[in-house]
């Protein structure tokens, strides 16, 4: 094994444990299996061009080529030569991948599932670090630039996961990291001679030398401080202290928003990834005695931003309702409906429970879980939902219009809070103009939440257009397409801007296809709709997504379904029960709709993106360099084919009449005697050039004939070999020796037939050596750049020495010019 094989490997093997960090990113470990075809792939191919001796630009490009292989097959479409050979519609494939990649990014929830796109980036990624690594530990001999790239792996899920990483994934990067440091230093030592103990011993080649025994103890202590600190240090939101207070260390308040604080869940990007889901798949079964509930809700988002609402950590340490016989106040104009609902999580790993609102008992969960009343949330910072089974009772309040219009005014402090979003302008004017001639709160919310019926061109589309605004709500609003997320912010966004408190809720609906009193609930159920406060009334909710795109939907008489709808400021009579859900057609339906009109259904791409044809470029390039090597051989050959019937025409000494060869030259003239030598010289240069292709000794102090004997024995059996070879070294001797050549007739056949006995009997890994990477061709390229840089060399120091002699201080000093 070459000396630096063994780093090249620990190389690869470093890349596989700084990537372990991706196991919190993905919910299996078939990208570990992906990646790791692609490290190998890469490591190997790097191996095979050092055995070469390829240049380190070669050894980048075969590792490229090798990687863009592997991606090839792992993600195939039936196009590629010879099954693994991309071509154009492989890459066009790859874009399509890495678009679904970019989208997933967006919408997916940690953990993510194995999507063929983001395989893609995860194996493109790591096969990218491992030839980096080992470019850098052992091409350029610098292994501590190898820990940029691996940081850059780790810095994936440090700024995905909303918790910190695992110590453990930690530990195992920085200890490849540490040991293939580690590795060079013991080779740049054993390379620089004998080593001694402290006490004069001398040491083996491979017995590790105290130096290098102090290293890894150090690297073990770093890693364990790295480790340890943090978890013991107050302050921090993972350290063992703040573990040990009473709640978990938290003041029951909760904290910031979205991302902020432990147990935090991005609720938009779990919902959205789960909708995107090829197929449907159970999540929650559901036995209620209630027949007609509302929504079964898990989380509330409160906290705004650019891009919309954003949840709070819930706080866990709260008791649960634990008074079955509860009842609610009466308030005029509703009625209470009691339910009892039992709930089976099947596929909903969350810190967060399904529950019904105003529920007054919940029994089968265990002391961890407590509710949090500010946002009617079930929580837990120290359990899962997983395989959990408990029962919900609740009293369900049903509303009417006239008992919301006659809901009171007073907000409290933190009520106020939540009826303020960003200004923007566009937004503002929108609202005041649906809001004019409105009285109270309800007929101005009934206002804002019939403006996203279908006679605005609203449209449920799970594919949200990209604006750029700046905005998500403006641009919903102006792109009129998105799916439940989109609908419950954007009329959150404007009863807020009318100057009412309005959030965000998520659950699930209410489902379909009830077997034994039992519905489960799958992926296609998840929904998110708004819930506005009315003053002595509390939260009620409205959902303004068109009821036919989701299964299950409610249709409450105080919001009724907005596909009967005819007006944006129509006033239904709520009071006449619900409506029927009609069919609501998931693109645009107004005829009037044209393409320039942005809530349209948007036009198809008319090519592909910028950086897919970059791409294709580059592979195109890094096959264009690895095919040069043969096609220069190609050409070479082409251009030592016989010339001399182009030049003259020659004629031919008899036996009788010549006294000399049947085929010796007799015309006298110059240029035909000069074009025949040539040609032969040209013959005998492209056997021997055959010969170091197929790796058969050239001896130059040979003669041509001592050369034909030689090459007797690789011919053996093929007598039309050994004619031809000895034709092409008879030629050459007449063109060296002879006061006249011999007839060039017949040299290109002489030389393809010696090539043919060559390949014949040579192996196969030779022939396609000779065939791809001809050893000839490389040679020549390797001595003219040897020359080159010779040259090179030579005139920068002759131009250093002038310049460092005339800006001597010597000569300046002595005034000398």
């Amino acid at each position: 094994m070459n000396s630096r094989h063994h780093v090249a490997v620990i190389g690869g093997i470093v890349t596989m444990l700084g990537s372990m960090s991706l196991l919190s990113i993905f919910s299996s470990w078939s990208w570990f299996f992906y990646a790791s075809g692609a490290v190998i792939a890469v490591v190997g191919t790097a191996m095979i061009a050092r055995r070469l001796r390829v240049p380190l630009w070669g050894q980048t490009l075969l590792m490229m080529a090798a990687l863009t292989v592997i991606l090839t097959l792992y993600f195939p479409t039936g196009a590629e030569f010879v099954g693994f050979i991309p071509t154009a519609e492989t890459f066009r494939h790859f874009g399509e991948l890495l678009g679904e990649a970019g989208a997933a990014i967006q919408q997916e929830a940690v953990p993510v599932p194995d999507l063929d796109g983001l395989l893609l980036i995860v194996t493109l990624g790591i096969g990218g670090v491992a030839i980096i690594v080992d470019l850098c530990a052992v091409g350029l001999r610098r292994p501590a630039l190898a820990g940029l790239a691996l940081l850059a792996i780790y810095s994936v899920p440090v700024a995905v996961l909303t918790t910190s990483v695992s110590f453990i994934q930690f530990g195992l990067g920085a200890a490849g990291f540490l040991w293939l440091l580690i590795t060079d230093s013991v080779d740049r030592v054993r390379r620089f001679g004998r080593r001694f103990t402290g006490e004069g011993r001398d040491i083996d080649v491979w017995e590790p030398s105290p130096l290098a025994a102090a290293g890894r103890r150090l690297g073990i202590v770093g890693i364990v401080v790295a480790v340890l600190l943090p978890v013991v240090t107050p302050g921090l939101t993972t350290g063992l202290i703040d573990k040990l207070r009473p709640n978990g260390g938290t003041n029951g308040t909760g904290t910031g928003a979205g991302t902020g604080g432990s147990g935090a869940v991005d609720l938009t990007a779990m919902l959205t990834g789960s909708l995107q889901r090829d197929r449907p798949y159970p999540m929650v079964r559901v036995t209620n005695s209630d027949p007609t509930p509302y929504y079964l809700r898990f989380g509330v988002a409160d906290q705004v931003n650019e891009n919309g609402f954003t949840s709070r950590v819930a706080a866990g340490n709260r008791a649960l309702p634990n008074d079955p016989d509860r009842a609610l106040p009466r308030i005029e104009g509703t009625s209470l409906e009691k339910g009892s609902a039992r709930i089976e999580i099947v596929d909903f790993d969350m810190p967060l429970a399904p529950i019904y609102l105003e529920a007054i008992d919940i029994d089968g969960l265990d002391p961890t879980w407590g509710l949090d009343r500010r946002f009617d949330v079930v929580a837990s910072r120290q359990s899962s939902t997983v395989r959990k089974s408990y029962t919900v009772t609740y009293s369900r309040r049903v509303y009417t219009a006239d008992a919301l219009r006659r809901a009171g005014t007073y907000l409290n402090d933190e009520q106020v809070t939540l009826t303020t979003v960003p200004q923007v302008q566009e937004i503002t004017a929108l609202v005041k103009r649906l809001t004019t001639g409105k009285d109270t709160q309800y007929d101005k919310v009934r206002a804002l939440y019939n403006y996203f019926g279908p006679e605005n061109r609203f449209v449920y589309n799970l594919n949200v257009p990209k604006g750029d605004s700046g905005n998500a709500i403006v641009d919903f609003l102006r792109g009129r397409q998105g799916f439940c997320v989109q609908y419950a912010a954007a009329l959150a966004w404007l009863v807020r801007a009318a100057g009412y408190p309005a959030r965000v809720a998520f659950g699930f609906t209410r489902g379909e296809n009830a077997i034994n009193g039992q519905v489960t609930l799958t992926n296609r159920n998840l929904h998110a709709w708004t819930e506005v406060y009315f003053p002595n009334l509390g939260w009620v909710p409205f959902d303004a997504t068109p009821s036919a795109s989701v299964p299950g939907s409610v249709d409450p008489g105080y919001a009724p379904d907005l596909v009967d709808t005819t007006t944006p400021g129509a006033q239904d009579d709520p009071d006449t029960g619900p409506r029927s859900t009609a069919e609501a057609s998931p693109g645009p339906t107004d005829p009037e709709a044209g393409p320039e009109d942005p809530g349209a259904a948007g036009g198809g791409d008319n090519g592909a993106p910028l950086w897919v044809w970059l791409t294709g470029l580059g592979v195109l390039l890094v096959l264009v360099v690895l095919a040069a090597p043969a096609v220069g051989r190609e050409l070479l050959r082409r251009r030592r084919r016989s010339r001399h019937q182009q030049v003259i025409a020659l004629d031919v000494a008899t036996a009788a009449g010549g006294g000399g060869p049947s085929d010796l030259l007799s015309s006298a003239d110059p240029q035909g005697i000069a074009q025949a030598r040539h040609d032969a010289h040209q013959a005998w240069a492209e056997l021997l050039d055959t010969m170091t292709d197929f790796a058969i000794p050239v001896d130059p102090t040979e003669t041509p004939r001592a050369t034909a004997d030689r090459l007797a024995a690789v011919t053996g059996t093929d007598t039309d070999g050994e004619r031809a070879v000895t034709k092409l070294a008879r030629t050459e001797e007449f063109a060296r020796y002879a006061r006249r050549p011999l007839v060039p007739d017949g040299l290109d056949e002489a030389v393809r037939r010696a090539r043919d006995t060559f390949a014949a009997q040579a192996t196969r890994w030779e022939r396609l050596s000779a065939t791809f990477m001809p050893r000839s061709t490389v040679l020549r390229w390797r001595l003219r750049w040897l020359r080159a840089s010779g040259y090179t060399v030579a005139r920068t120091g002759r131009w250093r020495d002038r310049l460092a002699a005339r800006l001597s201080p010597r000569r300046l000093l002595t005034g000398r010019r």
